[in-house]
Formats: structure tokens, C-alpha cells, sequence
């Protein structure tokens, strides 16, 4: 495993992730507060966050922490991956069919997707096209056993994706999604929690910008 797993996690955020009440949630729910959300989401053809991620190896029962400012559009994904006294540990950036990762020796890695480059240089297998969609809470075809929390607005009730089950990189991956707050008035999750057979996936994100 390459160095940015060498990072040492910072768990105090995850300690206070699990003491937080689970909400309540609902797999029932109307059609249109569904797609009240998700219409909104839809609009948004950019975005841009910031936040600390941890990533369990459940095979070697290891931890890793990180912060990551990650910036995403139709025609460009770009991952910024850095401690607070070591500064930026690398940077990728996917374009259609073409991916670059810079590490912080300037060394440069190439492959096809951000994907391939995660596997390829730190040893992580992560769906990163299901990322740029779950991390909005944004509800995929494939998805299924969806459950969500209801959210009133001024206008109407939306129904908010909180947990579902998925098959991404060759692997089934349990999500729940928790803490959603309004950005410029779109409810967006800040607390992303991914589960795999072999990986583990926590995001706490600290800003989001659309």
C-alpha cells in the first residue's frame, strides 16, 4: 500500500458519528416527495466538496484517514488527497477515457478512470461513478432496498435517500447516508457511510459548494 495509506486516522469524528440517534426512516414513501429531491439534485450539473474520509481494509482490518477536496462535473473529476502537516499527498483528475495521478514526489500515473488509478497505485477498489452520485444522495436504477427520510419544506415534503444496498466494482455495497442540511436551498448529506465484503467507506464533509 502506497503512503497515503500510511496516513494515521484521526477518529474522533467517527466516535462522534456513532454516538449521533439514527434518524427515522421510511420504506414507504409518496412518488412525488422522491422526485421532488431528486429533481433537485438533477438540476445541479456541478459540485464541489470538502471533508475527511476514513477507509476501512476490512481483509487486514486496517484503518486510513484522510482529507479530500473533491470537485466534479460532466467533463471533469478531480480528488485533492492531503494531511494537515504533510499538505497535499496527491491529486487526480479524470477526463472522458483519460486519468492522471500526481503523487507528492511528482511522480505521474496514468489509466482510464479514477477508478483504476485508486486500484492501481494505492491498492483501494472504490466504484467512483457510484460515488459522484451517492455522495449527493442521488437514487440509482440499480439500487434497491431504499429508505429514506422525510424532510418538510415551505412547499412540499421530500423524501431524503437515506439507506440502500447496490452492486458497484464487482462487490455489494451497503450505504446510509445521515446528517442532510440545505446548500443554497438543496438538502445534501454530510455524513456518507459504505460498506463492502472487503472495504468501508466513511465521509464526513465539512463544506459543500454548487
Amino acid at each position: 500500500m502506497k503512503r497515503l495509506l500510511l496516513v494515521v486516522l484521526t477518529s474522533s469524528w467517527l466516535v462522534a458519528c456513532s454516538s449521533v440517534p439514527e434518524p427515522t426512516t421510511h420504506t414507504t414513501v409518496a412518488a412525488a416527495a422522491i422526485n421532488g429531491q431528486q429533481q433537485q439534485l438533477q438540476q445541479l450539473d456541478q459540485w464541489r466538496l470538502r471533508g475527511q474520509m476514513a477507509l476501512f481494509d476490512l481483509r487486514q482490518d486496517d484503518r486510513h484517514g484522510l482529507y479530500i477536496d473533491w470537485f466534479y462535473s460532466a467533463e471533469l473529476l478531480t480528488m485533492r488527497f492531503s494531511h494537515p502537516l504533510r499538505g497535499t499527498i496527491a491529486r487526480l483528475e479524470q477526463r472522458k477515457g483519460y486519468a492522471e495521478l500526481i503523487d507528492d514526489d511528482d511522480n505521474r500515473y496514468y489509466g482510464r478512470n479514477a477508478q483504476e488509478l485508486l486500484l492501481k497505485y494505492f491498492n483501494i477498489d472504490l466504484p467512483v461513478d457510484m460515488l459522484n452520485s451517492v455522495v449527493m444522495g442521488k437514487q440509482l436504477p440499480t439500487m434497491a432496498e431504499t429508505k429514506y427520510q422525510l424532510q418538510a419544506t415551505d412547499t412540499q415534503q421530500l423524501a431524503l435517500l437515506s439507506d440502500f444496498v447496490m452492486v458497484a466494482a464487482d462487490q455489494l455495497w451497503n450505504a446510509q447516508l445521515r446528517q442532510y442540511q440545505p446548500v443554497n436551498g438543496i438538502y445534501v448529506p454530510h455524513s456518507i457511510d459504505l460498506t463492502a465484503q472487503t472495504w468501508r467507506l466513511k465521509l464526513k464533509v465539512s463544506e459543500w459548494k454548487f
